[in-house]
Formats: structure tokens, sequence, C-alpha cells
């Protein structure tokens, strides 16, 4: 409770919540000191076994009791010590991206007023709160520069968003229908609708893929168009090198000048290079000795 009463800011408090409920019929009888992965075990086996959900959503359940245990530990005094958490094994996160073409009909099969968001998306790599919150007074179109405000962004950082000509061909398409926010559906501000998404995507024929996949396509376009991941991950406001490393293996011909440093065909071409010198030298001298 203390917790909740605490972090009442936090972005992410309703889906704590959510797990806290998953866990209090295992946790409400014990102390605080009491709680360690021996006590979870029944929580993790009905969770996989009867609801079915996957380790990744269990996951996230355990990064609550992992970090509600620090905070008692260190900030509130009331541990002594912290017993590991671990987390149980997750799939490696897919990386959906789409093709110019597919990206192409997507943005023809959508709604007018959903079309500017998602070319905004694919121009700034934003996510679809951060769109569909920016307001005109975070857009300055003059030094083609967009801010995202503290608390507006999933790490809670404010940052800065380079606009392109394709950024900023949107907002100018936009610019005028409402006097805060940038995109708006019949004067009001637009709140993302997964039934036109769902939609959209059917007429344009792809599957599999979600809003924030956008975000995916963005990174990938950038990393196959030469952008280096310290660059992408300037660029898309990443904490971790290894949030944009997922990106690395869609650009493989930036490694060609290494790859090629250990060709054999080379060492042959010059090694036989060298005995053709070889073979013309004694043939010159032998004609010289003869002459």
């Amino acid at each position: 409770m203390r917790y909740l009463e605490e972090f009442a800011d936090n972005r992410n408090l309703s889906d704590d919540k959510d797990h806290l409920k998953k866990l209090d019929p295992y946790l409400r009888s014990l102390k605080l000191d009491a709680i360690d992965m021996a006590v979870l075990q029944p929580f993790i086996r009905d969770r996989k076994v009867k609801d079915g959900v996957s380790n990744a959503t269990i996951n996230r359940a355990l990064e609550v009791v992992r970090r509600i245990l620090n905070i008692a530990h260190q900030d509130w005094r009331w541990l002594k010590g912290v017993p590991k958490i671990r987390m149980l094994k997750e799939p490696r996160r897919r990386v959906r991206f789409l093709r110019r073409e597919e990206a192409d009909r997507l943005i023809e099969a959508l709604l007018e007023h959903m079309k500017p968001i998602v070319e905004f998306a694919l121009a700034t790599g934003c996510r679809a709160g951060e769109i569909m919150g920016l307001e005109w007074s975070r857009v300055d179109l003059t030094r083609k520069v967009a801010w995202l405000d503290h608390g507006t962004t999933k790490s809670g950082d404010g940052c800065g968003i380079p606009l392109n000509a394709d950024a900023m061909a949107t907002l100018e398409s936009t610019r005028g229908q409402h006097p805060r926010w940038c995109f708006t559906f019949s004067g009001k501000r637009i709140h993302q609708s997964s039934t036109a998404w769902g939609l959209a995507k059917q007429r344009a024929g792809i599957e599999d893929f979600r809003f924030h996949d956008l975000r995916h396509t963005w990174a990938s376009w950038h990393v196959q168009s030469g952008t280096s991941l310290p660059e992408l991950m300037e660029l898309g406001g990443w904490k971790s090198y290894e949030r944009v490393l997922r990106y690395a293996h869609l650009a493989p011909e930036k490694l060609s000048s290494v790859a090629g440093r250990i060709e054999r065909q080379v060492s042959r071409f010059v090694d036989e290079t060298r005995r053709g010198e070889n073979v013309a030298k004694n043939a010159t001298f032998t004609l010289r000795s003869v002459h």
C-alpha cells in the first residue's frame, strides 16, 4: 500500500495494481522478509498451468515484487537485505517491420484522420501516446524540431525530436485544424482506435503487426539506410545500447569490408600473381642468357 501511495504518478501503476491483485492470494499472509523465490513458486506454477500465461507476463509481476523489496530495503529501511528474484527465461523479442511498399499500402487503407499519425510514426519513431499527445506548443516548424516533455515518454524523461521532411509535411497537413493538439478528428484529440487500425490492416493485407511495430519499422529503415546504432540509440531515446542491438542484423553489408580481411581468394590471387611474375622473370633471364 505504501508503494502504491508513493508512486501514484507512475505511468505503469495500473499494470502494477493488476499484478499485485494476482499476487495477493499468495503473499497476503507473509511478512516482507519471508518473500523469496520459494514462496513465489506456487504463483508462477498457477499462472503457467491454470492461466496459461507466458513467462514474459509472469516476469512483469516478479519485477513488481523485486522493485518493492528493493525500495523496502534501500529507501524505507524495512529489510536488512533483499533475496534474489530470478526472472524466467523469455524468448528474444521479435523485430517486425514493414517494407516500403507495405507501408504505402497500409497508409492508403487508413481512414483519413489516421494517416498523418502513421506517417508521423514512420518518420520519427514516436510511440502512439507520444504522437496523439503532441501539442503545437512543443513544435517548432522553423527549427524543424519537436519536444516530448517529462512524463510523456515511456522512460519518463523528456527528449527532442528532429523533424525530417516527411514529419514536416505531415505536420503541415494538420496545421490549423486545432489550436492545441497536432492530431485531431472532428475537433477533438485523437485516441487510438483498435477497430479502425485492425480494419486498415485487413484491407492492406498486413498480418501480425501492432501499432508499436511502426517504431520497429522506423528503426529498421534507419539501420538499413546507414544510420549507426549509437545514432539510432540517440534518435530513439533508448537508455540501453542493448535495446538497439536487435536491429544490428539488418545491415550486414556494413561489415563486408571487415569480413573480407580473411578472404582466401585474395591470398590465392596474390600468390598466383607473384608466381606469374617469377615465371616471367625467369623466362626473361633465360632468353638473355641464350642471346
